[in-house]
């Protein structure tokens, strides 16, 4: 076999990649991307397969009256949801729902609110339950449903916990993609109104609450954690800063002897340092079951009134990120997150922080520590399309120009997070320069 020197390798490779370019992207107008978004928006599998390969061969189109029609269809879509009913075709307001993650079982109790019209986008109420396992949707289900909210009971993995602990070795007790399989299950069986979801649970599921929230904080409306607490071990590593403006009410018993007050309290004390709206409430002489006796009428009436007021924060302008090696170290099967809402970062050191921050007219202003890149997610919300986008880093300019809409990624991002509210068009990809 005659082997070629290296310079005639490389000759034929740049031959062959001039002879066979990469595919030309293709023109398209407003009707021809509009019946494709709307096969897309039907949720039938094959369709929304075939509109994401097509719109990965459009070429970017800049801000126009046309484009935005084309993406008032994603704004306008709404699900197509059908009441449960028994066999005499009466509705069926309480049930179990079971389902496979892969090889897994997942299982989950629901209660819908008597005049549920799966028409209409309905608040969700998520219980969490404690270490000594499911025990349906009680005690707020029939509380929750009176007041025109769908609640949920999940099952966790390992039917006790929702976090990582201390010494976990099996990956059921802090993999965390089973949530996200049942909030996948929720949306496609109920119409849930993704600004009104709200986070809660008690004991072992209130340190879940905790968990989930400063780690994905983007998906909650409100958090209510009972006789529970942030992870133990994240110690002061920088996650309180994560969910940002997300309300917090919190209830603990100050003679709690199976989970120490403490963790609820330096818990609240990082998020009120942080800026972070929280409401403690602390029971004199209370013991780690207060909420199922004399005090839950009082706790329903101050969850109503969050209910009834609070909205997820769909477009922050301000976010902060926080990056500790050692703590995936610890749990490696957690998911190595980097970022939220529109901001994410890619390469960093072992620890690394991330500010960022919309200032208006459409500046973005980030600052970064031991950040590598980051990219900043654009949203027609948030910004004017048709000016340029400006970016400074560390109060110096790295980008200024106007941005084309990526219907491939618009699509891709719909595909990710079925979120008609949380439209991305556009990416920003910034390289931090060595030693800033």
């Amino acid at each position: 076999m005659r082997i070629l020197p290296v310079a005639a390798l490389c000759a034929i490779a740049l031959a062959a990649f001039a002879e066979d370019p990469s595919p030309k992207k293709l023109k398209t107008d407003s009707p021809v991307r509009q019946k494709r978004i709307k096969e897309f928006l039907s949720e039938d599998p094959a369709k929304r397969k075939e509109a994401l390969v097509e719109a990965g061969k459009w070429e970017r189109a800049p801000w126009s009256e046309a484009v935005k029609k084309d993406l008032e269809l994603i704004h306008k879509w709404a699900p197509v949801r059908v009441a449960p009913k028994d066999g005499k075709g009466l509705p069926v307001l309480r049930g179990q729902e079971k389902f496979k993650q892969g090889t897994v079982e997942r299982e989950y109790a629901w209660v819908l609110p008597p005049k549920y019209d799966p028409a209409k986008p309905t608040p969700l109420w998520i219980y969490l339950h404690g270490s000594n396992g499911p025990a349906g949707t009680e005690p707020w289900s029939t509380w929750a449903s009176s007041k025109g909210m769908i609640c949920v009971a999940p099952v966790s993995p390992n039917k006790s916990y929702w976090h990582p602990v201390d010494g976990a070795t099996d990956p059921l007790d802090y993999e965390e993609s089973f949530f996200f399989s049942f909030m996948d299950s929720w949306r496609a069986k109920f119409n849930v109104d993704p600004d009104r979801i709200y986070l809660s649970g008690f004991s072992a599921g209130g340190f879940g609450s905790w968990w989930f929230s400063l780690r994905y904080p983007e998906f909650w409306a409100a958090v209510m954690p009972m006789a529970g607490g942030p992870p133990a071990n994240w110690g002061e590593r920088g996650p309180y800063e994560q969910p940002g403006k997300l309300g917090y009410w919190i209830w603990h018993g100050d003679e709690d002897k199976e989970v120490p007050v403490d963790l609820d309290r330096k818990g609240v004390e990082w998020l009120k340092k942080l800026g972070t709206p929280v409401w403690y409430h602390e029971y004199k002489g209370g013991d780690h079951n207060s909420w199922f006796g004399k005090d839950q009428a009082e706790i329903a009436k101050v969850v109503l009134g969050v209910v009834e007021k609070e909205r997820r924060i769909v477009w922050p302008t301000r976010i902060v990120w926080c990056w500790d090696a050692l703590w995936y170290k610890t749990f490696p099967k957690t998911a190595p997150l980097k970022g939220a809402w529109w901001l994410e970062f890619g390469e960093c050191g072992d620890t690394a922080r991330i500010e960022a921050e919309y200032a208006g007219d459409n500046l973005y202003k980030v600052t970064t520590k031991a950040v590598k890149d980051f990219t900043i997610r654009v949203s027609p919300d948030m910004v004017d399309l048709s000016k340029p986008v400006v970016v400074q880093l560390n109060g110096a300019e790295v980008f200024n120009g106007t941005l084309e809409v990526d219907f491939e990624l618009m699509l891709k991002r719909q595909e990710k997070w079925g979120d008609p509210k949380r439209v991305i068009t556009s990416e920003v990809h910034v390289v931090v320069p060595a030693g800033k």
